[in-house]
């Protein structure tokens, strides 16, 4: 999925739109805060703590929450190694969407809360973005295509170039925060649908 992305964003082009973003839903940004730094202040995330942040991650999305697994144990220990610098695997990312309301999106926020370093939130505007094609959760491959997005927003925000972009970001926004959230922003900003 590299390939596709590459074909529809080049460098150059994502400079540009990371040069032009202009900050938008300002609650985002306070609440956006608070998310990171619930998981920030914990040593261990328990059942207690998933069932939470699930919960909080969806006050940013259109849809209702609905556990469809029971299986917290396997997803704690997911969410744990992630914490440690872990990006799950594909099996992982299947089991986790199982069980949150079978949505890799509600999914990515929290697995991004957690650990911003090596999680990037991917949504549909993001999808749009990177492939000009309406996103939608049972694609095939999704969790994959996910994957090769965190590798494609580290590709991106490797150049000296981007240094600047982002501390332009972070000076629209108000605060500090990881490249890769940077990277996701200009995506999500760019990606809206054309009115």
């Amino acid at each position: 999925m590299i390939d596709t992305f590459k074909q529809h964003v080049t460098p150059e082009q994502f400079i540009n739109d990371g040069r032009s973003f202009k900050s938008g839903n300002k609650s985002d940004y306070i609440s956006y805060l608070e998310f990171v730094k619930y998981f920030s202040d914990l040593t261990e995330i328990k059942k207690h703590n998933l069932i939470i942040g699930i919960n909080f991650s969806y006050g940013w999305m259109p849809t209702c929450f609905d556990f469809r697994s029971d299986n917290f144990k396997d997803a704690v220990d997911i969410l744990n190694r992630t914490k440690q610098g872990m990006v799950p695997t594909v099996e992982e990312l299947m089991l986790l969407k199982g069980l949150f309301n079978n949505s890799l999106v509600g999914t990515s926020k929290l697995l991004h809360f957690i650990n911003p370093n090596i999680i990037a939130i991917w949504d549909s505007r993001v999808y749009r973005y990177l492939t000009e094609q309406e996103y939608y959760e049972d694609r095939k491959g999704i969790c994959e295509a996910f994957l090769d997005y965190l590798k494609f927003c580290d590709l991106l925000t490797q150049p000296n170039e981007y240094n600047q972009i982002h501390s332009f970001i972070e000076g629209q926004v108000g605060y500090p925060m990881t490249k890769l959230r940077t990277a996701e922003l200009i995506m999500y900003s760019k990606g809206a649908k054309p009115r």
